[in-house]
């Protein structure tokens, strides 16, 4: 049952998602865990045959920068004590991953649906003006949420892994806060 209670001022319940930290620390661990496997790619590349080095190394340097790059958005997400993602009578403050959306106010967005995508639950949030969004955005996070926009229609997607509670959940109190927002309630 989804909760609908009104606050004095007229507005509802800001719906605030927390990060669990067991699952950040166990991502940490496991992107941990890769990084020092692509580090003994690296030592393993030395003394072989010219070949096999050459898929070592390539290993070796895919596996150290990708795992060292999410552990290190991990380890920030992990000290950051602010929520995940806010969702409130004006929109939706997304702040759950390394591209994460930012704040968007209801009247830019145009639906939001929970989707199965390469066997990974995620909330996606289409935009009235995607175009407008993306340009508003810099540099790799620009070019990240494209590819997004490619894939699956829309720049802006929410995964649940490290959030405390179930994505399901997520969407339903963002679902209800939209309609609210709409009248449509």
């Amino acid at each position: 049952m989804m909760d609908n209670r009104r606050y004095n001022d007229g507005g509802y319940q800001p719906f605030v998602v927390a990060a669990s930290r067991v699952k950040i620390l166990l991502m940490l661990a496991g992107a941990l865990l890769f990084v020092i496997v692509g580090i003994q790619f690296l030592v393993w590349s030395q003394g072989v045959t010219p070949d096999l080095a050459i898929l070592l190394l390539t290993l070796g340097i895919v596996c150290t920068v990708l795992f060292g790059l999410s552990a290190l958005v991990l380890l920030i997400m992990l000290l950051r004590r602010t929520p995940l993602i806010v969702v409130d009578a004006q929109g939706i403050d997304d702040q759950s991953s390394a591209i994460p959306a930012g704040r968007l106010m209801w009247e830019e967005i145009s639906d939001i649906r929970l989707i199965r995508y390469s066997g990974q639950k995620n909330i996606c949030i289409y935009l009235t003006d995607p175009k407008a969004y993306l340009a508003r955005q810099r540099g790799w996070k620009r070019w990240l949420m494209a590819i997004n926009q490619r894939l699956v229609g829309t720049p802006v997607n929410i995964a649940g892994q490290s959030m405390g509670m179930s994505l399901e959940r997520v969407y339903e109190e963002m679902e209800l806060r939209r309609r609210l927002w709409a009248g449509q309630w």
